[in-house]
């Protein structure tokens, strides 16, 4: 009969009261536990440092680097649930993995819904095609709410995913300012260029994408990176000034110039979650920090103030062609209005939506564009919601943190098609799952069965 140890804190009926249980006391030491993190950085460089436009041409679509990494972690993930030697009892409902599993099936029943109609042979590959990036996406998130084994490790690889994205923004600095795209012309032995790699211009500046396949992206990446890398800043007091505030600094700048309307929104929706739990000290600040930021912009770069505040007046094409597509996106979701035609298979050249959550209808329906808003949805409230269970000030922090990198990354989907980028993609899975990895690791934990 298994032996069942309860950590119940200082409430044990008739038990001695124990003392507050850590965290690493209470997880098994499993493989998984140990190496999950490095598994999770190892994703994000080749996410980010490989050119989102580079692929194995001889898998076609489904050979994007870092989506065939993240199909390798998902027998991985569920290898370590069957042979684990122990297991939680009690266990807390995992909300974003719960999340995950319901968009899963969603993404199930747009494929059984494609496959019994007629396709055509790109809408076929298409829609096979998209169950393998659906796996993927499952594989990062849960590998990120179930594998890392500790906060600290847990502060490891957001250290390391803003450090990263830190180096990221200035790549696209060093475009912005050159004009040179400096991955453009990279040889990788193995991978081929796919589309898109030169640079943009808008107004007259150039709009640089780091590795990014366009500026959207970019700026989807850094918008969802910036809360997490403000509060570290703010609040990881043992490391030293410039490491923590480096990734802060060149976000901030790269979003300013990167002339995206997107990056601008991103980050302000971010922020907008924060401010209400900085103390006035920290706002002030902030709000002195940001006129300097946009004096320093404006005496560096003539004729960008301009252009930043042309992007939100007057007639812009990008908006009229979104809300152009409402009428073409009702009469496909009126062919398939409750589990879609399938995932991928509404293909650029039938029209290029430009907003996420409307793909999503036509591709997956009604009900899969709730399970899509559910995971971000679920990622974001068990962020505020478990910052009230920490009792380190850190920690509290970083639950507003994550709602916030959620919220920018949910706001910015409606501005392109997130989920056939795979840097997009890849962070905003990534960022869910390290929400749920938040929400598991609150106090108190849980009972401990041994096997």
């Amino acid at each position: 009969m298994p032996k069942v140890t309860e950590f119940q804190g200082s409430n044990q009926r008739g038990q001695e009261r124990s003392a507050p249980l850590r965290l690493e006391d209470a997880i098994p030491d499993d493989r998984i536990g140990k190496d999950a993190v490095n598994v999770l950085i190892l994703y994000m460089v080749i996410l980010l440092v490989i050119p989102s436009n580079r692929s194995f041409a001889a898998l076609g679509g489904a050979g994007a680097p870092a989506a065939l990494f993240a199909l390798i972690l998902l027998p991985w993930w569920g290898w370590y649930h069957l042979q684990r030697t122990r297991r939680v009892v009690r266990m807390r409902i995992q909300p974003v993995r719960t999340a995950m599993f319901i968009f899963s099936g969603a993404v199930l029943a747009s494929y059984a819904a494609g496959a019994t109609r007629a396709l055509t042979e790109a809408e076929a590959n298409a829609l096979d095609l998209g169950i393998l990036r659906a796996a993927a996406f499952a594989s990062i998130l849960s590998v990120a709410s179930d594998g890392i084994p500790s906060r600290k490790r847990l502060l490891d690889i957001l250290r390391f995913c803003c450090f990263l994205t830190g180096v990221y923004a200035v790549l696209g600095l060093f475009q912005f300012f050159t004009g040179q795209s400096f991955v453009a012309g990279l040889n990788i032995p193995g991978l081929t260029v796919t589309d898109f790699g030169a640079l943009q211009d808008r107004g007259g500046f150039n709009r640089p994408s780091a590795t990014a396949r366009n500026p959207l992206e970019y700026a989807f990446v850094m918008s969802m990176v910036f809360p997490l890398a403000i509060t570290l800043a703010l609040n990881d007091a043992p490391r030293g000034i410039w490491v923590r505030w480096f990734p802060v600094a060149a976000i901030a700048l790269a979003t300013v110039l990167s002339v995206s309307r997107s990056a601008i929104v991103g980050l302000v929706v971010g922020v907008a979650i924060l401010v209400p739990t900085w103390s006035p000290k920290v706002r002030k600040m902030a709000g002195i920090a940001t006129i300097v930021l946009l004096v320093f912009v404006w005496a560096l770069v003539p004729g960008m103030a301009g252009t930043l505040l042309g992007l939100f007046g007057g007639e812009d094409s990008s908006l009229k062609s979104r809300t152009d597509s409402y009428t073409v996106v009702a009469d496909f979701w009126h062919l398939a209005p409750l589990f879609g035609r399938g995932l991928g298979t509404f293909l650029p050249e039938y029209r290029i939506l430009d907003n996420q959550y409307l793909v999503s209808l036509i591709d997956m329906g009604t009900l899969g564009l709730i399970a899509l808003i559910g995971v971000m949805v679920t990622s974001f409230a068990v962020a505020l919601v478990g910052q009230h269970r920490y009792a380190d000030p850190l920690f509290r922090h970083l639950g507003p943190a994550f709602a916030g990198a959620v919220a920018a990354g949910a706001s910015l989907t409606a501005f392109f098609d997130v989920l056939s980028f795979p840097q997009a993609a890849g962070v905003l899975f990534l960022i869910c799952g390290l929400s749920g990895a938040y929400w598991r690791m609150r106090d108190p934990w849980k009972a401990v069965v041994d096997a």
